[in-house]
């Protein structure tokens, strides 16, 4: 007899990208990714999303949970992902006075890159397949102007 484990799957999606932020945090301060090429990092933030969405499609449970989750929920979450990849790369192309290059694989930057925009790719793509599911809306017909007219 198959006995199916409870798992509290909001929980757990907020523990793993927990993890995965403050890992990413603590590798750009560290100077991990400032070891790399641009190549590299690209790569790996590549890499990221791809795994990020597999996870998304292929994790049941975690499937049902974005599933029923609100449009607004999402849109909500993706505007506020979208804001804080705009002011953390601002904050870090002003400390880095310029040099996008040095700026890209260093804190906050390579935190946008490895973290934020994997993330966002996956909410974006999520609420576009969301979007292009939902039925079209039927407009109310509009009485012709010589019906009106009599």
């Amino acid at each position: 007899m198959k006995t199916r484990t409870h798992e509290d799957t909001p929980r757990v999606l907020f523990i793993a990208l927990g993890l995965w932020a403050v890992a990413t945090v603590v590798a750009a301060l560290e100077g991990v990714f400032s070891k790399l090429a641009l190549v590299e990092l690209a790569a790996l933030s590549t890499f990221a999303f791809a795994f990020a969405i597999a996870t998304a499609y292929g994790d049941l449970s975690l499937r049902q949970y974005l599933t029923r989750a609100r449009t607004r929920s999402l849109l909500t979450f993706i505007v506020e992902v979208d804001l804080g990849i705009a002011i953390g790369t601002m904050l870090a192309l002003g400390l880095g006075q310029g040099a996008w290059q040095v700026a890209l694989l260093k804190f906050p930057l390579a935190v946008v890159v490895v973290f934020a925009l994997p993330v966002a790719g996956v909410a974006h793509v999520l609420l576009a397949e969301r979007l292009l599911r939902r039925s079209p809306v039927a407009l109310p017909r509009v009485a012709n102007r010589a019906a009106i007219s009599r």
